[in-house]
């Protein structure tokens, strides 16, 4: 049936001749046994628990034909006959569709598995860019992984499978760690591949990329929205067995396998041209795959007694509060001492306990972070801001804690600023420091504001086109990841196009300055301006500039192309009132996943901004307009019903106090309005109430 040129089919031990007529055996210089069914099942738990559930779903291999796929499926099939609590196999083969035999080859590999390991398996076409190229060779692998990867994860989404088998092994493992030495990819680049990971290329693809689980109702949490759950996992049971070992495997078993010939092109990836000198090439002992293997394990050994200590025991003795609702947090670091379980004194110590700190920082920016990878050269740069005891700062060199920290940065597009204000945390448990003083590892975390270029990139500017189908038959919408840290959820249901995209200082312009309203206060609704649930919401947020990472929905007339504002979906507030409008738009948000260790979520989330407080807040504004409330912008404090409550609330950064008018505001209230001043502004924070006023204030000087 399969015609003898498709495929380069093997089923006998694999070796060279060189052009001495020497013989050479293919990866191994020793000789090599097959894998036994107990090595199997040992690796296997490794990487995955099991126990039996009649719903469980598949597990999911991936199966390319290659000798490691083919033996990883024969192996798991044989461990099946001894263990009944392992969920059915599932196998994946895609079809790259690149050359004109390779559908073929795949269902030819389909059908291996079906009628020899009597596991399911379905076949993937891919679907190449238009622009793609096939001779771009560098371009081909780097599309090849991504679209592979993609094609992978929606199969498992599709069948709600949430772990992935792959068949990567030891000579893989000594390739990456090999390509990495000659990279100058050193200390944690050498873990290479780990034995568990979250499956790459597909972040923003909702339920495969860290989502796709939601989490359980509890009204007792008290936070605004949900947050993510979910994603699949990369599965890599066969990482300490040499390939040797596997085409042992399946020639013990009498499976065939096929070779793709693109593996014997030297040229034509870094992988290839390692794979030939392995091949024909005698190596130092110290660059043997064995010994390579052994480097990375070691390496992520290291590494993970650092990761574990900074995420089981120091995150949890963080003082965080975190705001779901705008991306942002405060946060108080453990003191320098619980760095290391024992007292930091050699040297030793100290690169130990700033291996720690890194991972800490890590683990606390990736809960506001828009990006998934850390810069790891910048970022630990920062450990010194934190923990000024790394440096050795000259004798006589006085202020250390300000010599070090020099002021905010940004790192990892988070928006670092020492917090210099009294702390909203009551344990000031670090020895040597006045609890009358702002504390020293105090930081506010907010998204680094965005450049014109990042705010036109599609993660950050999603278009949702005109609703033009009856409502039965629109397609139903699904989560999308927005600026890396919010997953959003839009219906249109207008005939124009709706747009989700970050606010920006411009679009003030849909808002009327002072002196319009001053001019329009009664021609609306007896006086209720349609944004004022906005000019609370924004005014409760502190500091001020945080409002400049919100995404907001707009909506763009199909006729004229006007663009007007529709709402906020963080803060579920929209013009003249909460939620989406009627027959506009459906919105549904949830937040990004995020490790909050041992902690629950109302222990670091807090309430953020209500509809009761934005309605309080607009209430106190409005009674402002009328004169009945007092308002002096600098050094205010609310006031009113439930003020105490919302001074002392994440949102409220900055503290304040009350104070009487003077004369001029009581000629002001006499108008019938009371204008607030400009306030100082210092870091970027704002004392005043109205963001209105203050740009109508700016506004106003532009026009003298």
């Amino acid at each position: 049936m399969w015609r003898s040129n498709v495929l380069r089919l093997r089923n006998c031990s694999s070796t060279a001749i060189t052009s001495h007529g020497v013989k050479i055996r293919w990866y191994s210089s020793e000789k090599s046994l097959p894998v036994t069914e107990k090595e199997f099942e040992s690796a296997l738990a490794k990487v995955f628990k099991w126990k039996w559930d009649e719903s469980k779903t598949p597990l999911g291999f991936a199966i390319s034909g290659g000798v490691d796929s083919m033996a990883l499926a024969a192996l798991y099939t044989q461990a099946q006959s001894n263990l009944d609590s392992l969920p059915k196999a599932h196998g994946f083969i895609v079809d790259h569709r690149v050359r004109p035999e390779s559908t073929e080859e795949a269902e030819w590999v389909a059908q291996q598995l079906r009628s020899k390991l009597g596991m399911e398996a379905t076949v993937l076409p891919l679907t190449w860019p238009e622009d793609f190229d096939p001779n771009d060779l560098k371009r081909f692998e780097t599309e090849a992984r991504t679209l592979r990867y993609q094609a992978l994860g929606r199969a498992c989404r599709n069948m709600k499978i949430t772990s992935l088998m792959v068949a990567h092994h030891g000579d893989d493992q000594a390739e990456t760690v090999l390509m990495r030495l000659a990279n100058n990819r050193l200390r944690s680049g050498l873990q290479a591949m780990q034995s568990v990971e979250w499956i790459p290329e597909c972040e923003g693809l909702y339920g495969i990329h860290h989502s796709g689980k939601s989490q359980r109702p509890n009204p007792s949490l008290n936070i605004p929205f949900p947050i993510e759950q979910g994603g699949i996992q990369i599965l890599r049971p066969l990482l300490g067995f040499e390939k040797a070992r596997l085409i042992a495997t399946c020639e013990e078993k009498g499976v065939v396998w096929a070779e793709d010939k693109t593996n014997q092109i030297q040229t034509l990836t870094s992988r290839n041209a390692i794979r030939h000198i392995y091949k024909n090439h005698k190596l130092p002992e110290a660059l043997s795959i064995r010994s390579l293997v052994d480097v990375s394990l070691k390496m992520q050994e290291r590494i993970k007694w650092h990761r574990i200590y900074a995420y089981k025991k120091l995150f949890d003795q963080c003082l965080i509060k975190l705001d779901i609702q705008t991306g942002s947090l405060l946060v108080r670091f453990p003191p320098f001492s619980s760095l290391l379980p024992r007292p930091i004194e050699t040297q030793t110590d100290k690169i130990q306990a700033k291996n720690t700190a890194y991972c800490l920082i890590e683990r606390v920016a990736e809960l506001v972070t828009p990006k998934s990878k850390a810069p790891l050269g910048q970022l630990a740069a920062t450990v010194d801001r934190i923990y000024p005891e790394f440096v050795n700062l000259e004798d006589g060199e006085a202020g250390h804690w300000e010599v070090i920290r020099r002021g905010n940065y940004c790192v990892w597009h988070v928006w670092w600023r020492s917090w210099d204000k009294p702390s909203p945390f009551t344990d000031h448990a670090e020895e040597g420091l006045d609890p009358s003083l702002p504390h020293p590892r105090e930081w506010l975390l907010t998204r680094q504001p965005l450049d014109a270029g990042e705010r036109e990139i599609r993660a950050n500017k999603i278009v949702y086109p005109p609703s033009l189908q009856p409502s039965a038959s629109r397609e139903r919408p699904t989560y999308q990841l927005f600026d890396g840290r919010f997953w959003i959820k839009i219906r249109n249901l207008t005939s124009d196009t709706l747009v989700l995209r970050i606010f920006t200082k411009v679009d003030f312009r849909h808002f009327p300055t002072f002196r319009e309203e001053k001019d329009k206060v009664q021609e609306v609704d007896g006086g209720l301006r349609p944004h004022r649930f906005i000019a609370a919401a924004f005014d409760l947020l502190k500091p001020v500039d945080v409002r400049f990472t919100l995404p907001a929905v707009f909506r763009k007339d199909s006729t004229t192309g006007n663009e007007t504002l529709i709402g906020f979906p963080t803060l579920d507030v929209r013009m003249n009132g909460f939620g989406p409008p009627e027959g506009v738009c459906e919105w549904s948000v949830r937040y990004k996943k995020i490790d909050l260790g041992g902690c629950e979520a109302g222990d670091i989330i807090v309430p953020g901004s209500s509809r009761k407080d934005i309605t309080a807040e607009e209430r106190r504004q409005r009674l402002s307009r009328e004169g009945v409330v007092r308002v002096q912008t600098k050094n205010i404090r609310f006031v009113g019903t439930g003020a105490e409550e919302r001074n002392e609330m994440f949102t409220g950064y900055k503290r304040m106090s009350t104070s009487h008018t003077d004369g001029r505001d009581r000629r002001r209230r006499d108008k019938g309005v009371v204008k607030s001043t400009s306030s100082e502004i210092e870091g970027g924070e704002a004392d005043g109430l109205s963001f209105l006023e203050e740009e109508s204030d700016k506004q106003g000087k532009k026009g003298k």
